[in-house]
């Protein structure tokens, strides 16, 4: 009897668990707890001898080289006194574990637990503090060189392709999916202008909102994680979803989204600069942001449910898009 297709498989917990003390050199597994579904699978693990986080990356969106191209940007920045999390070798010294299941194969890597707890900005010292970390992680990854092959975050990545699952969704509201491509057309046209004058490009991580992705300690310690999002990109777009995301949880109060915007600058700027051509895209990226996580949501529709996705959501995006200034 033949097997049904499956779009997305959840392993065992403790299968991974067993999988994980067969494998690794971290002591006795303790506890395993699956801990978010989020664009990966993600599990806490325990030993006794420390914390770690192991990664299931999702077979329909990540390949080995895929996934290669961020262990290795990840060891470069370590080495290069970055604080990321850092993946951890099994016994055989492979940083990837394969698991076949039905829709294909899906790959595991253990990474170290970064200390310390995720903290929402709100103050300017800590926008300081962030900016300048992603300062000296762009100026590290400028002489990252890799022999693996990984997506750009060019405008096909960014707003073609969004674009597109976006119209699929959306076929009942076609005077909306038109207002869209008119949108995506002038995004395009305004970043192409810039790139004439010079936008700089170079390995980005892809998913700088400052809210997740980071454990601060009590002593000031900041560690990035999850750079699933990582590739070739502008710079601009890499700050930009740090400005968008101040947008979005301080909008009732703009003087404060331009007081961590300006600390944040003064941050990154203190170690690496920024054109003013870089700074005149930002605010065009973050329209651009706006539009791949609307395509997103879509796209990720399939294995998280439609449910959330509904005419009110799209509603809310839609006054977005046509409230912005700048496009």
């Amino acid at each position: 009897m033949s097997l049904f297709p499956v779009t997305y498989s959840l392993l065992s917990k403790q299968a991974v668990g067993l999988h994980i003390q067969h494998n690794y050199k971290i002591g006795s597994v303790v506890k395993i707890q699956y801990f978010l579904r989020g664009m990966n699978d993600t599990y806490e693990v325990e030993s006794d001898v420390d914390k770690y986080i192991f990664r299931i990356y999702r077979a329909d969106r990540r390949s080995r080289p895929d996934i290669e191209f961020e262990l290795e940007l990840l060891r470069f920045l370590s080495a290069n006194g970055i604080g990321v999390s850092e993946p951890i070798p099994g016994k055989d010294g492979a940083y990837l574990s394969g698991f076949n299941v039905m829709e294909g194969t899906r790959y595991g890597v253990l990474f170290q637990y970064a200390e310390g707890h995720e903290l929402p900005i709100h103050a300017a010292a800590e926008s300081y503090r962030f900016g300048e970390s992603i300062g000296r992680m762009h100026k590290a990854a400028d002489h990252f060189e890799s022999q693996f092959a990984r997506e750009q975050l060019d405008m096909e990545f960014l707003i073609d392709r969004p674009l597109s699952i976006i119209r699929s969704y959306m076929e009942h509201r076609l005077t909306d999916v038109n207002y869209l491509s008119e949108m995506a057309t002038e995004l395009k046209k305004r970043i192409s202008e810039l790139k004439v004058q010079g936008l700089d490009w170079g390995v980005s991580h892809g998913d700088l909102h400052g809210n997740t992705n980071a454990a601060w300690t009590e002593d000031g310690k900041l560690t990035h994680y999850d750079f699933d999002l990582c590739g070739y990109g502008w710079r601009a777009y890499d700050i930009a979803e740090f400005r968008l995301a101040r947008e979005i949880h301080s909008r009732h109060d703009p003087e404060e989204v331009e007081r961590l915007w300006k600390a944040f600058l003064r941050g990154y700027c203190s170690v690496r600069s920024l054109s003013e051509n870089d700074l005149a895209a930002v605010p065009v990226f973050v329209a651009i942001r706006q539009l791949w996580l609307f395509g997103l949501c879509f796209r990720d529709s399939e294995f998280v449910g439609i449910a959330d996705f509904d005419e009110g959501f799209i509603d809310s995006k839609m006054q977005y898009f046509k409230s912005l200034e700048y496009v």
